[in-house]
């Protein structure tokens, strides 16, 4: 069976044999039961009675070990090396060095004596120092994805502050096309001086162009939200999706603008990227509403989308590689404000809802 899975799966050697000394060790229950039911029983059961009885046992053991201890035990076959698994191995050969002894298969013997207790022991104790050692596992599994996700929150806040910055930079270009409007006026006025009416409308067109494409919409009070609603406003715009804004924020919020970047740019990108996925004929929609209610901060998105959207443990599933990074900041982010993060796909309606508690220190 070793060789069979090392040609066949190309694992080391080193974890098959854990693997192995480790599946004699969790079957022991099995064996032990079989001989109880074999020696403590009058009754003849044919050959199958005790194969039933056996695989009972170990399909158990087996759902046990499936449902609380595959995830960190892949996590020890992935992770650990050569000689972690070497010295890992120690502990179910000296279990299974120590039953030989006490006499395995002489089960007359051990059970009417005090080594059938001793072998419950040997076992008790050896289950132990394997729970010790998958929770070991399991901690240094999540420390390690927290700090994954950790590293993609600063990546993505990173990029908030970039797409800010790129923002802002739009913001001051229109403020400076505002300042130099006089002298577009003074082109204007000598076109229509020299009687070129033409000429003059169409400096005007291009001229009222240009600031309505730099100049953000206001849909609030909070300069940084209308930056943000103006720029996803204006890619709805190019993707054919209907877009509609409900905000009412003040103009200064207790959340850095990096952080409320990363939250409004991952939600309403997803949203927009989805309902642009709806085929021509169905309405393409997106509507955002923000809000603020006895100092928390609510924000919603709703958009149509298309095909099947998988949730797991309350968050949604990204087929694309490389993707999901967002969802994950979102919802660090919501935590740190002890608020929540909640996404819901009912019928052709996707819904993103966000509530921080500005109340509340941050995590």
């Amino acid at each position: 069976m070793i060789l069979i899975f090392y040609f066949t799966t190309k694992t080391p050697l080193i974890k098959l044999i854990f693997a192995l000394f480790t599946t004699v060790f969790i079957i022991y229950p099995g064996n032990m039961i079989l001989n109880i039911v074999n020696r403590t029983t009058n009754l003849v059961y044919p050959s199958f009675a005790y194969c039933l009885i056996y695989i009972t046992v170990c399909a158990g053991i087996l759902l046990v070990v499936y449902r609380f201890f595959k995830p960190n035990f892949n996590y020890l076959i992935k992770n650990y090396n050569g000689m972690s698994f070497l010295k890992l191995c120690l502990l179910p050969l000296a279990y299974n060095i120590s039953n030989y002894w006490l006499g395995l298969y002489l089960f007359t013997y051990s059970i009417t004596t005090n080594l059938f207790y001793i072998r419950i022991l040997i076992f008790v104790i050896t289950l132990t120092a394997y729970i010790l050692i998958l929770d070991i596992a399991k901690s240094s599994r999540e420390k390690e994805a927290l700090q994954g996700a950790q590293m993609a929150l600063a990546l993505q806040l990173e990029s908030a502050n970039q797409q800010l910055a790129a923002l802002q930079t739009t913001q001051e270009q229109s403020a400076i096309y505002r300042h130099d409007m006089r002298h577009h006026f003074s082109m204007i006025i000598g076109y229509l001086a020299d009687g070129d009416n033409r000429k003059a409308e169409k400096y005007i067109r291009r001229a009222q162009a240009d600031i309505d494409e730099i100049t953000p919409a206001r849909s609030c009070q909070n300069n940084t939200v209308n930056l943000i609603l103006s720029f996803f406003e204006a890619k709805a715009k190019k993707l054919g999706v209907s877009f509609s804004v409900d905000a009412d924020l003040p103009q200064t919020l207790p959340i850095p603008e990096t952080e409320l970047c990363t939250l409004l740019s991952n939600g309403l990108e997803n949203a927009i990227v989805a309902a642009s996925q709806v085929p021509e004929g169905q309405f393409r929609k997106v509507r955002v509403s923000c809000q603020t209610h006895k100092r928390n901060l609510l924000i919603l998105i709703e958009n149509n989308f298309t095909g099947e959207v998988v949730i797991q443990e309350g968050l949604p599933q990204s087929l694309r590689e490389g993707h999901g990074f967002g969802v994950r900041s979102m919802t660090m982010i919501a935590e740190k404000y002890k608020g929540l993060c909640s996404f819901e796909a009912k019928g052709e309606i996707f819904t993103l809802r966000i509530a921080l508690q500005f109340n509340s220190q941050p995590a």
